[in-house]
């Protein structure tokens, strides 16, 4: 596992923050008014979380890590702390995606607990506050037990392409902001300075989701509060492959995908192209894991899958 000491620091303030009692609000989803608003886009709510999903629409980007937040990079870190950490986001490629429903936001405590029966997470300042301590695993039974509930719409967890795709929404920049990003912006440790980022604020906990601006494509938190859960086995030489239509990543490794960087790092490490990895078993106070409304698949006469979309 990568940067095992911010890793241990983080642990260390999880067992001082388990010891804080949780408030206690009612249960569900964020309502839509509660959240910043967004320009007239297609939505779907699922009926049982009150989840809101939005369509994202087929396109084409560059995926990866661009020659100008290499040199960036390069110039704000060792050479041999960059090929630790970020070498695995090269080279930059280009990626077609075809159109899928994100969660506009992370899965929520009131979500998980609506589903699971329990609450996991440390920060229990609100059940619109996103989910964490659920590993990869965790993310499975949640998805299993609501796609349970409706065979007709079935749920995952997204491609790391399908994400970085959602996040960037459009912009070749380090953040869907541009080449910065402030604290009012996103949930991120302001306390070291990258790049155009100054020093700005360090919360040391996640926030409700949708305290902050969404992006293009009218998805919140995509930088920072909660590392993000991808379908997707990790290997750092992935995009050496150079697969450009739809990928899904290695068909095994050791470790999943993790996306988006969280509360508890700094700027650098929650740009649009940070990955990220850990064991499938993995449970930590800043990771949690977003949805992606899958197709409808019903078998014809050959018995192969055909997938199409009966809501929309």
């Amino acid at each position: 596992m990568r940067d095992p000491f911010s890793l241990a620091l983080l642990m260390v303030g999880v067992c001082f923050l388990a010891l804080l009692p949780p408030s206690e609000k009612a249960l569900g989803s964020p309502k839509p008014q509660e959240l910043a608003p967004v320009k007239t886009r297609e939505m779907w709510q699922e009926p049982v979380t009150g989840m809101q999903f939005v369509k994202v629409e087929k396109g084409c980007f560059q995926m990866g890590q661009s020659p100008t937040e290499q040199r960036l990079l390069k110039r704000e870190s060792a050479s041999n702390n960059f090929e630790k950490y970020f070498s695995d986001e090269l080279p930059q490629h280009k990626v077609c995606i075809d159109e899928f429903w994100m969660g506009t936001h992370e899965v929520t405590q009131g979500e998980w607990q609506q589903i699971m029966g329990f609450n996991p997470a440390v920060f229990q300042e609100g059940l619109d506050y996103p989910v964490e301590m659920v590993s990869w695993d965790d993310a499975q039974q949640f998805i299993n037990k609501l796609n349970a509930l409706d065979s007709t719409t079935q749920f995952r967890l997204p491609s790391e392409a399908e994400w970085e795709y959602a996040a960037r929404a459009g912009t070749t920049t380090i953040y869907h902001t541009g080449d910065s990003i402030k604290g009012t912006e996103a949930n991120f440790n302001g306390s070291f300075p990258f790049g155009l980022n100054l020093r700005d604020e360090y919360r040391k906990s996640t926030m409700p989701v949708g305290s902050f601006p969404a992006n293009a494509f009218g998805l919140y938190d995509m930088h920072g509060n909660v590392w993000e859960w991808c379908s997707d086995w990790y290997k750092a030489d992935y995009y050496q492959q150079g697969v450009s239509m739809n990928p899904s990543g290695p068909e095994s490794a050791q470790m999943k995908v993790l996306r988006g960087g969280s509360w508890f790092r700094y700027s650098a490490h929650i740009r649009s192209a940070t990955r990220y990895e850990n064991k499938p078993s993995g449970q930590y106070a800043d990771t949690g894991f977003r949805l992606v409304k899958s197709p409808n698949m019903v078998n014809n006469d050959s018995g192969k899958p055909i997938y199409f979309d009966k809501d929309f």
